[in-house]
């Protein structure tokens, strides 16, 4: 008797192009995409809206087609999603990475490679945009000496006053790794970061049957390298999941509008309205409210050159 097919309601746990392990109940299948769905995702005149359709954490509509393989109907709609402007040089595409997560965690490192602001601080834009929460995480503290913890410590309280969680850990200080379970319990969490900051590492030491491959960072470039090559989705035996992401190296700013980009900065509330010009872009006008408060120090510098490198457009600080 053959396989009768109809549709079911499943979640994508995994996304490689083209194809996608979707879970139903204790079964796995690997799905593509309906050309049906496929075309539905171009524009009128056949250009890309996607760099990929689905995303993992989506809830599908699926026809299974046999016991190991089916085929994509349909996405629901998402409550949240964690996209970027996708890197590739065709125009501007949207790159869902995940979808329906509940926060976003960005982690970054103290050293090797360096703590990069400009990248938080657009991983901070993209959770917004995206509906989610954010957490910031600062790895590797045991590769800083006391000094410089406590520059650190300064510079993380400005977050932690705009109301950031923010947690410092180290898979070798054991301690450090209980705030970040809490943070993830009974949470859907997006794992995110550039490469070589310790995502894979951080979550292995968490739950240590994952095995995630882990990579070292090039003394002279200071930069990590690619291990995590796809998106996938995994349980968490203390409760919640989290999404492992490949380092991001590009982190371009989608579904924000930069004209209104002192929405996405809360320190700024304050002072916006207060500027000679109604049309102030708070970067090198006369008599602006907000470079004022950058002066006296009650806007913090390093957001602020966040804010000037985002809504300039300057390139030369990613």
């Amino acid at each position: 008797m053959g396989l009768i097919l109809t549709s079911e309601q499943g979640r994508v746990i995994r996304a490689r192009t083209g194809f996608y392990d979707v879970q139903y109940g204790v079964l796995t299948l690997r799905c593509t995409l309906r050309g049906t769905l496929k075309r539905k995702r171009r524009s009128e005149t056949g250009r890309r809206l996607y760099a990929d359709p689905v995303a993992v954490g989506d809830w599908v509509i699926f026809t299974q087609l046999d016991e190991e393989e089916g085929v994509v109907e349909d996405i629901l709609p998402r409550e949240t999603k964690f996209s970027r402007q996708y890197a590739g040089k065709q125009g501007d595409i949207e790159q869902v990475i995940v979808a329906n997560a509940h926060q976003i965690v960005a982690v970054a490192s103290t050293l090797m490679p360096p703590l990069n602001f400009r990248t938080l601080d657009r991983f901070l834009i993209l959770a917004e945009a995206g509906n989610m929460e954010a957490v910031i995480c600062l790895n590797k503290m045991d590769l800083a000496d006391t000094t410089q913890r406590e520059e650190f410590a300064d510079a993380f309280a400005n977050y932690e006053q705009l109301g950031y969680k923010v947690l410092y850990t180290s898979i070798n200080i054991p301690d450090s790794l209980e705030t970040l379970q809490h943070a993830l319990k009974d949470k859907f969490s997006v794992i995110v970061g550039a490469s070589g900051v310790g995502k894979s590492s951080l979550l292995n030491a968490l739950q240590p049957n994952l095995g995630l491959r882990v990579g070292e960072v090039g003394i002279k470039t200071q930069k990590g390298r690619h291990t995590t090559t796809l998106v996938e989705l995994f349980p968490l035996d203390f409760g919640g999941e989290v999404a492992d992401t490949p380092g991001i190296r590009e982190v371009g700013l989608w579904g924000v509008d930069t004209e209104n980009l002192e929405y996405y900065f809360p320190e700024m509330d304050p002072y916006l309205g207060n500027c000679k010009y109604n049309d102030c872009a708070h970067v090198a006008e006369p008599d602006c409210a907000v470079q004022d408060a950058v002066e006296v120090g009650e806007i913090h510098p390093e957001r602020y050159r966040s804010y000037v490198v985002l809504r300039t457009g300057d390139t030369t600080e990613i």
